[in-house]
């Protein structure tokens, strides 16, 4: 699927996470952890690639560590690496459910392609 035009009328051309819950950057950072559980990123690096700014990471990370989103994998000189922790209560729901709902979305699209060409 190459443009967003392709897409069935309806269809929300963004992450699932977001197009149910809003663009926020906690849900972009959630995303991110979940899309990549083996990366390490330091605070900053997090933000560039969940697409939000650095104050809002940093304002986040005690309560993405309070719920075990997170967890601190090793400190480089002075500065903390995280990745999303899979093992904790929270990360194993957090990957059920957005796994879940991206085989949601594209069964959807696919009923919705299959309808579109009949």
């Amino acid at each position: 699927m190459g443009s967003q035009e392709e897409l069935p009328k309806g269809v929300p051309n963004e992450i699932p996470l977001i197009a149910i819950f809003g663009d926020h950057p906690e849900i972009r950072i959630i995303d991110t952890l979940v899309a990549h559980p083996d990366s390490e990123y330091n605070l900053s690096e997090l933000a560039e690639c969940a697409d939000v700014s650095k104050t809002s990471v940093f304002k986040l990370k005690d309560r993405l560590l309070h719920y075990g989103v997170m967890k601190p994998t090793k400190i480089v000189g002075r500065i903390t690496l995280y990745k999303f922790n899979d093992k904790s209560p929270t990360g194993k729901l957090l990957d059920e459910f957005t796994w879940k709902l991206a085989d949601t979305d594209i069964g959807m699209l696919v009923r919705q392609w299959g309808e579109k060409k009949v």
